[in-house]
């Protein structure tokens, strides 16, 4: 289920994107059509988790959320055939909703029944998304437009039918009721939320920067090694966290990432700081991908129900994804070279909260690695007294 909706979603976004820039000459009329997919997204992922506190079935909106991704497939083929505003933008508001009704309740199942070595699987989850990811944005610029959207609609159908015939039993539980509020409130999570915040401001901030500096050929190289180099860095990232925690992990992205956009800053027009870019902005998409869309959120939430959590954790990234975008036809004013050492700057202070922050794996691995901890010091103590 995860794979299916990766794979079909991001490349779906990315198709549908460029097609409409490809349509639209008027830049302020792509921000609104645009605009309303993510105000689409973030409106039905409240109107889903709010339909599953209350029915307390998340089997029933999750397979409503994937039919609504088989129909806004197949609603992609009359794009580029009707043209008007309204049609556009009834496109928009079907695509959010196909991503927003449903993705909290997805992430809250897979941090449910995946209790154990839950950073492996999240980590091939996301090397096998990503493999998805870059077949699937490679067809959509060999293949007809209309073979496309085929590929799209029958692939989130494969994963409708998958779900349908071979979920699992839901598990037995009492939902006790968590608030916005208590979840903002509570110290672990915010000391995950707020490096995390930090990330998604400064990353499409100087992504709509990049893209105009690196010119259009190389920044469709980006995203491909983001994906491709990112899902084999989220395989081995989550085998690692698993083994030596979450935090060192993340800390480790924040700060290949402060060092990448530090060497651009100083070197912008040299060829080797771009490809050294590239691979550091590819490690941390892995481990970001991995931890903030997939792990931690589930993991601070412990026994408590999972949507909001998830919610809350996808808010920065959809808000300063259009955020970017917004910002785009302005950023010709603004210095490269200074803007990168500040994006820097800014990496290597979001590592501070996360000093502080509690290690989140469950506590069956913290407490082997405690014994295991105990068992090392014991022998080295042991074989200094013998």
């Amino acid at each position: 289920m995860m794979v299916n909706f990766y794979s079909w979603f991001f490349p779906l976004y990315i198709f549908y994107e460029g097609t409409l820039r490809n349509l639209l000459g008027d830049y302020s009329f792509f921000e609104y059509v645009i605009g309303v997919f993510y105000l689409s997204a973030l409106a039905f992922a409240l109107i889903g988790v709010s339909l599953v506190e209350k029915t307390n079935n998340r089997d029933r909106i999750l397979y409503s959320w994937m039919t609504l991704g088989i129909v806004a497939s197949l609603l992609l083929g009359f794009v580029p055939i009707m043209k008007n505003p309204s049609y556009l933008y009834f496109f928009s508001f079907v695509l959010g909703a196909s991503l927003g009704l449903g993705f909290p309740s997805l992430l809250a199942y897979f941090a449910d029944y995946n209790e154990n070595n839950r950073g492996r699987r999240a980590g091939f989850t996301f090397f096998v998304s990503g493999l998805g990811i870059v077949l699937a944005g490679l067809a959509t610029v060999l293949l007809p437009f209309i073979v496309n959207v085929a590929i799209f609609a029958a692939w989130r159908a494969v994963g409708c039918v998958v779900f349908l015939f071979l979920r699992p039993k839901e598990k037995e539980a009492v939902r006790t009721n968590v608030t916005f509020r208590s979840i903002l409130g509570q110290k672990a999570f915010l000391l995950y939320f707020v490096p995390w915040i930090m990330y998604c401001v400064i990353n499409y901030f100087e992504a709509s920067l990049l893209k105009a500096f690196f010119g259009p050929d190389f920044s469709y190289f980006v995203p491909v090694s983001e994906y491709a180099i990112g899902g084999v860095i989220a395989f081995i990232g989550g085998y690692i966290s698993d083994l030596i925690g979450r935090k060192i992990v993340i800390a480790f992205a924040f700060a290949s990432l402060g060092i990448g956009y530090a060497i651009l800053g100083l070197f912008p027009y040299n060829l080797i700081s771009w490809y050294t870019y590239v691979v550091v902005d590819s490690i941390s998409v892995g481990i970001f991908a991995l931890a903030f869309f997939i792990v931690i959120w589930g993991e601070v939430a412990a026994d408590k129900p999972k949507e909001k959590y998830f919610l809350l954790g996808a808010m920065p990234y959809l808000i300063l994804s259009y955020l970017g975008i917004v910002l785009q036809p302005y950023i010709d004013f603004i210095s490269v070279s200074s803007a990168l050492s500040l994006a820097a700057f800014f990496l290597f202070l979001a590592i501070l909260p996360l000093m502080y922050a509690p290690e989140t794996l469950p506590e069956k691995q913290i407490k082997d690695r405690e014994l295991r901890h105990y068992v090392e010091k014991a022998k080295k103590v042991k074989e200094k007294y013998t």
